[in-house]
């Protein structure tokens, strides 16, 4: 098969069918018809010879034929993109570009006001939301531009996207002025464990990473008000006898009094995601260098 005689743009379909496992979902990624999409795939498999997609009650489960030709596909789609992107021709000064941004609450505290510092002194035309989309959604979101960039301590299972690590910070627990902790030269395990505990998730079900690892020595803490922001957290916390496990950054930015914890609790760390083909995007460059200085500032 000549290249010359091929149509760049099923490639394209191809590696949406794949990464999306529907015909409807690639066809939102592509920004075309379903319709348009079930002509491709036709146009693929007489092409290939091949199925190069099975319908299952899951979705569009790929042949082998697709499997074997899928890695070279998205590197050849991933330097063209990267190829016509031009980074010169961003201009924070005149562009009205709007920055899609999904960040948890806590990471809207330490890194949005610097970021909007920063626009405000010199870019005053470009604008930034700040999105809340659950996990399986990200990848999804981050492919048809409807995300720019994720931060959160999860990295999704995808081939599509690249990450970088952008903060760090161990756990302390929070509590309020004078509060029976604050007392206690040395405290112990035994001496947090005896307090009443504020947690904050918003997931329904599951343990946090503190709680993870005290499991893992035998300790259980009592959570007497669980709530899913960390904005009210402070307000609590100096209001009642109640403490928080959370993260030293956040007590010292909340001017919170805190007490080490005498255990080895993994530190806590956040990666900002984005999807490959917005390498070589000038105004994703500049953002995404934003983001980074910004929680540099945080980690001070």
């Amino acid at each position: 098969m000549k290249i010359s005689s091929f149509d760049l743009n099923l490639f394209v379909i191809l590696n949406a069918i794949y990464t999306e496992g529907s015909l409807t979902k690639a066809a939102e990624v592509v920004g075309i018809t379903q319709p348009a999409v079930s002509n491709a795939l036709s146009r693929l498999r007489e092409k290939f010879n091949d199925d190069l997609f099975v319908r299952t009650g899951s979705g569009m489960v790929p042949t082998q034929k697709t499997e074997n030709m899928i890695s070279d596909v998205q590197n050849a789609l991933t330097l063209i993109q990267q190829s016509v992107n031009e980074p010169d021709t961003f201009d924070p000064k005149s562009s009205k570009r709007n920055f899609k941004l999904s960040l948890g609450d806590v990471s809207e505290g330490r890194v949005l006001p610097f970021i909007m510092k920063e626009i405000y002194g010199d870019s005053k035309n470009i604008s930034v939301g700040s999105y809340a989309y659950q996990r399986s959604d990200q990848v999804h979101a981050l492919a048809t531009n409807n995300l720019d960039f994720v931060v959160d301590p999860i990295i999704p299972r995808s081939d599509e996207i690249n990450s970088e690590k952008v903060f760090e910070d161990d756990f302390v627990v929070m509590y309020r002025e004078g509060h029976e902790l604050s007392k206690i030269k040395d405290v112990t395990v035994d001496d947090i464990l005896d307090q009443k505990h504020l947690h904050v998730s918003n997931r329904r079900r599951g343990l946090h990473l503190i709680d993870t690892e005290l499991e893992k020595l035998g300790h259980r803490r009592e959570v007497t008000l669980r709530c899913q922001h960390f904005l009210i957290a402070p307000t609590i916390i100096q209001s009642t006898d109640l403490v928080l496990m959370g993260t030293r950054s956040f007590a010292n930015r909340n001017n919170m009094p805190f007490a080490e914890i005498p255990i080895d609790i993994p530190s806590m760390e956040y990666f900002l995601i984005w999807h490959k083909n917005d390498e070589g995007d000038g105004g994703h460059i500049w953002m995404k260098d934003l983001i980074v200085r910004a929680f540099k500032h945080a980690q001070r």
